[in-house]
């Protein structure tokens, strides 16, 4: 029993004419076919019913996915093994943990028994303030072999940098009341001292940050940041480090008393 591959009415077997609709029933598949869209037998392409399920090829027949089996549960010695490859990876982290309190304890008493083996401070001045600071500073000018403390560092650089702005303001009204007097053009005048006093102070601040680097222990190498655009942020945002004692090489005594 066959369908009809137009009107889908049931037809004999050997029936090369559908009896109801008269059209040709193509037995041959030599020409150009396609497969049901139900049973996916090779039917003819113009046949509009499946000869052999009687399917509509219009109806596009929506099949459902298989579903897809559930995954079996860890078994019992897999979930035994996963358990102790967690505790033992619990047992590492700990014992890392363990390891770097027992470093950074070990550096704070090294740190504590240098700082009572060379007596040192946390700042040369006993009572670090603007005016303290700011004498050591200039004092130690020219000196870059001996340490100087976080709070002396700062309070110096304040004090000095508001001591050489009163000098140059000063020295502004000096010249412009004595500019009668002068022979030369004022301009220069006042360029020239504007600039022995901006590199008298450049000198103090950078003798300066390379103490605080001794004192923080930090290699002299980063001071060429200076020389790029934002290096001064970057080289003050370094001497905000704390103390650190690691060494005797450097401590609030220039080399030359300690010789002594």
């Amino acid at each position: 029993m066959y369908y009809c591959q137009r009107c889908d009415r049931k037809i004999a077997t050997e029936a090369t004419h559908c009896p109801y609709c008269g059209v040709l029933q193509e037995r041959d598949l030599a020409g150009e076919k396609k497969p049901c869209r139900k049973c996916e037998k090779q039917i003819p392409v113009n046949s509009n019913y499946c000869p052999y399920c009687g399917h509509d090829q219009a109806i596009f027949e929506y099949k459902e996915t298989p579903k897809e089996e559930p995954k079996p549960l860890a078994s019992e010695n897999e979930q035994s093994r996963l358990e102790t490859d967690a505790t033992e990876l619990t047992d590492l982290i700990e014992q890392i943990r363990q390891e770097n309190a027992r470093m950074i304890q070990e550096k704070q008493q090294k740190e504590e028994a240098l700082r009572a083996k060379l007596q040192l401070p946390r700042n040369e001045s006993k009572r670090p303030g603007l005016i303290t600071s700011t004498k050591l500073m200039l004092k130690d000018c020219f000196k870059t072999d001996k340490r100087m403390g976080r709070a002396d560092f700062w309070y110096g650089l304040l004090g000095s940098y508001l001591l050489f702005l009163s000098v140059i303001t000063c020295g502004f009204l000096l010249i412009d009341t004595l500019r009668a007097s002068l022979t030369f053009d004022r301009a220069s005048v006042l360029s020239f001292f504007s600039f022995i006093c901006m590199t008298f102070w450049l000198l103090v601040v950078l003798t300066a940050l390379t103490r605080r680097f001794h004192d923080a222990e930090i290699p002299l190498i980063y001071l060429l940041l200076l020389l790029t655009g934002v290096g001064e942020i970057i080289c003050l945002l370094l001497a905000l480090k704390p103390q650190a004692i690691t060494n005797e090489r450097y401590t609030f005594k220039s080399r030359d008393k300690r010789r002594k």
